[in-house]
């Protein structure tokens, strides 16, 4: 019924209202003229078109003076498929001896064709695609990079194998272990510091003066020093080997305790008898 009526009134509005193009499409910049009778010098003017979700005016009316009227242009795009009837705006037209006439815009009717094709009623199957081709593959520059690796790889190993490596000279078997003595000592253990430094002077003389073991108990060994001979610096080596045995269970203060060790390196230093003392023991 309502599209009866719409196809009713584009016959009826032909004469009032032309749509170019005829055949618009969604999106499409409509052109609506109107021809209004009126004498010479007569003015004409329409309000503007109010826009909405279905229509957008382009542009302000125009009005053209044309022989016996005024032609009234307004340039409008529509958003939705189908036939729209457009409720235009009144137009006024103002005569030479004053007198303002006003004529109703009437209805625009407008048939937009859709852009895209309506595949869910009508719906059209695609054509078949022609098979895609399949890319020619070589097994050379698949296996290529993997080759050329392998081979930087086996020459590298192959150079690692020949070059030359420092050897480290290994430690004479007869030198002494160094023990870090004043790095013990900077870190508070000083009980560990003395108690290495007399093993260090008990081992130093039980080198030279097999009676003196290292084993032997304090006094054990502090009599077998008293049995060197006056080339021994035996006093000197009771009192550090003393001072040592103290510090084992009262701990001296660091300066102290460091000049204790250098006592014992000095010590140690003079215990090998002179060679004249061995000729004249022999």
């Amino acid at each position: 019924m309502m599209s009866a009526l719409l196809v009713l009134m584009v016959g009826f509005q032909t004469a009032t209202w032309r749509v170019t193009p005829a055949a618009p499409s969604v999106g499409d910049t409509i052109v609506l003229e109107r021809f209004v009778p009126a004498g010479p010098g007569a003015v004409a003017r329409m309000r503007p078109l109010e826009p909405n979700d279905l229509v957008e005016p382009l542009g302000p009316p125009t009005a053209t003076a044309v022989a016996g009227g005024v032609r009234i242009t307004l340039k409008v795009a529509l958003f939705a498929p189908g036939m729209h009837a457009l409720t235009m705006p009144a137009i006024e037209v103002t005569h030479p001896d004053g007198m303002v006439e006003a004529i109703l815009g009437d209805t625009a009717v407008v048939d937009v064709a859709p852009v895209i094709p309506d595949s869910v009623t009508n719906p059209r199957p695609m054509p078949s695609q022609a098979p895609l081709a399949r890319p020619v593959r070589s097994t050379v520059r698949a296996v290529a990079p993997a080759a050329v690796v392998l081979v930087l790889l086996a020459a590298w190993l192959a150079w690692w194998r020949r070059a030359p490596r420092p050897v480290k000279a290994p430690p004479p078997e007869d030198a002494p272990a160094e023990l870090p003595l004043m790095r013990w000592l900077a870190t508070g253990e000083r009980r560990a510091v003395a108690t290495l430094a007399e093993k260090r002077l008990r081992a130093a003389v039980a080198e030279h003066a097999p009676d003196a073991a290292s084993h032997l108990g304090h006094d054990d060994w502090i009599a077998a020093l008293r049995r060197l001979g006056n080339e021994w610096p035996v006093d000197e080596l009771i009192d550090v080997a003393t001072s040592l045995e103290r510090a084992r269970f009262a701990p001296l203060a660091g300066d102290d305790l460091a000049e204790l060790v250098d006592r014992v390196d000095v010590v140690v230093g003079r215990l090998a008898p002179s060679e004249e003392a061995e000729a004249e023991t022999q």
